[in-house]
């Protein structure tokens, strides 16, 4: 049977391969094999970016994660816009939410508010237009009086008015909804079977005139725009505007009982402008853009250097939720960074001291054999004879609950090392009694070195290999843990940020149904735990000597 003979460039890869096997250092050997791993090296990458993020996460929060702000309870993602009003493409911004309620169901949903920038309005007996421009020649407030008047129709087309509102409303309680009226008022019409049942010629007798109401009909009419110039009487001028509202059937008088008003006040009736009646010919909606380098909430960068800017952020009364807002409205994006230092930091701060005592323990049993072996191998085993999950939560049960977040932290980095080192003790020493007897332990010995030296200096670098996959592996079992102990109560506490802890408000409906956003620590364990585990099979296949050519 004849063999094929290679081809050449199949002769010159072998070549290659044996010149770098004889001629590279074992790192660059396990470099080269590494970089042919594609999802090894795409964990790598992922889990550099996410070390980064946790050390620089104070830098990298635009808001305060332990800020709470219950007007933005489960407040949804902001919506960052990259157009205009006119559909061009502009610098990202993003509108302010605005808490509204639904008049029939009493749900809280928010809009995305709009602040008006400037309103251009004509009065419609003078002809004259009039500009309001935010600080701009010294306007710091705009306000608009509107005037919400409802009409039940019945089915043939005839009208009754039902009541008249009057409302003002300031640059913080607009939705964008509420600016299509500015152009022309417009009619808006409800099907709700609640709102015609409640129409009655008992609680309101006007319906006698008519048929059966089959619509209900909602006005929104704009009177009147406000600029107020000095901040510090924006508190006179609503009090003002309430007395133009109780009287807004006679526009002459609701003007004369403002001007009088302030001048009782002592205060220059000029500092407000009031159109009568206007006809808005164009308005700006003010926009809130992304800056960088925006200074915010104050930190220390490193736990060392007082700090207040931050990578991004918009200018308040603006609020940049990237993921939502969790049930106290904090921000979800900036209680994820912060829970990262601690999922990420947990893991190896663990393994450090577990993997210490595990060498230790295993190392002595393998070495000195004998009453050391039987003692440590006992006590090893009644350990791993019970439950970790189960000696986890007892052991975090007999500890003190109101620790501060930074001794509740050490505890928990204490309970995990605790149970996660009779493991690595075991497998230490099997290796250890097979290395005792090799020539360079015994040469070591016959040469009078101390038994530490020649245990960590000779033998536990011959286990490199496995300690190193070892870690890699073990990295996510010590993340999961954390993070089942903080779901349970029973780990990091309130006002900490903890991805477990996260998770917790996760557990009711209206979470799962309104605010998915609360799932997102979930989301970065799963890809901090695959990213381990993809990258320690990495590891593992790059130490296999026969992958490196030996």
């Amino acid at each position: 049977m004849k063999t094929k003979n290679p081809k050449p460039e199949e002769k010159e890869i072998k070549k290659e391969d044996l010149f770098e096997v004889k001629y590279m250092n074992r790192f660059q050997l396990v470099w080269r094999v590494l970089r042919k791993h594609k999802l090894g090296m795409i964990s790598l990458v992922v889990l550099i970016i996410l070390y980064a993020v946790a050390i620089f996460a104070d830098f990298l929060s635009p808001l305060n994660p332990y800020q709470m702000e219950q007007q933005y309870s489960y407040a949804p993602p902001s919506t960052v816009r990259w157009r205009d009003e006119d559909g061009n493409f502009t610098w990202p911004y993003i509108y302010d939410l605005v808490l509204a309620r639904d008049p029939h169901t009493y749900r809280t949903t928010f809009h995305e508010g709009t602040s008006l920038e400037a309103v251009t309005a004509m009065d419609q007996e003078t002809g004259e237009e009039i500009t309001f421009r935010r600080d701009v020649d010294g306007v710091r407030d705009i306000y608009l009086t509107l005037e919400t008047i409802q009409y039940a129709v019945d089915a043939e087309g005839n009208e009754v008015m039902l009541g008249r509102r009057p409302t003002y409303r300031n640059r913080q309680t607009f939705r964008i909804e509420d600016l299509e009226v500015f152009d022309a008022p417009m009619r808006t019409e409800t099907d709700a079977r609640a709102a015609l049942a409640a129409l009655t010629p008992v609680a309101f007798p006007q319906l006698r005139d008519i048929g059966p109401p089959v619509a209900l009909i909602t006005e929104l009419r704009l009177h009147r725009v406000f600029a107020v110039v000095k901040p510090e009487i924006r508190e006179v001028i609503v009090e003002s505007m309430e007395i133009i509202n109780e009287v807004i059937d006679d526009f002459g008088m609701a003007l004369e009982e403002a001007v009088f008003f302030l001048e009782e006040l002592g205060i220059d009736p000029s500092i407000l402008e009031v159109i009568v009646t206007p006809s808005v010919i164009d308005y700006e909606t003010r926009r809130y853009p992304i800056q960088f380098f925006i200074r915010s909430w104050e930190y220390k960068l490193l736990w060392l250097i007082p700090m207040d800017l931050h990578l991004f952020g918009t200018e308040v009364p603006s609020r940049l939720n990237l993921f939502g807002a969790d049930i106290y409205g904090r921000d979800m994006f900036s209680r994820i960074l912060f829970g990262m230092r601690i999922a990420l930091s947990i893991g190896f701060v663990g393994i450090l001291i577990s993997f210490t005592i595990g060498l230790s323990m295993g190392g002595l049993a393998g070495y000195f054999g004998g009453w050391a072996d039987e003692t440590l191998m006992r006590i090893t085993e009644i350990l791993m004879s019970i439950p970790s999950f189960y000696l986890l939560i007892s052991l975090r049960a007999i500890l003190p609950t109101g620790l501060a977040p930074h001794w509740t932290y050490m505890l928990i980095v204490v309970i995990l090392s605790f149970i996660g080192w009779p493991g690595m003790a075991r497998v230490i020493r099997g290796m250890m009694l097979s290395l005792k007897e090799t020539e360079f332990v015994q040469a070591a010995q016959a040469m009078g070195y101390p038994t530490g030296r020649i245990i960590w200096k000779h033998m536990i670098p011959n286990t490199a290999t496995y300690i190193i996959v070892s870690i890699t592996l073990s990295v996510p079992g010590y993340i999961l843990a954390e993070a089942g102990l903080s779901f349970l109560g029973l780990g990091i506490n309130e006002p900490s940020a903890s991805w477990g802890l996260m998770l917790v408000q996760a557990q009711n409906i209206r979470a799962m149904t309104e605010a998915p956003w609360l799932l997102l620590p979930g989301l970065f364990i799963f890809i901090v735990v695959m990213a381990f585990n993809l990258f320690g099979d990495a590891i593992r296949d790059a130490l296999d000597p026969r992958s490196l050519g030996f």
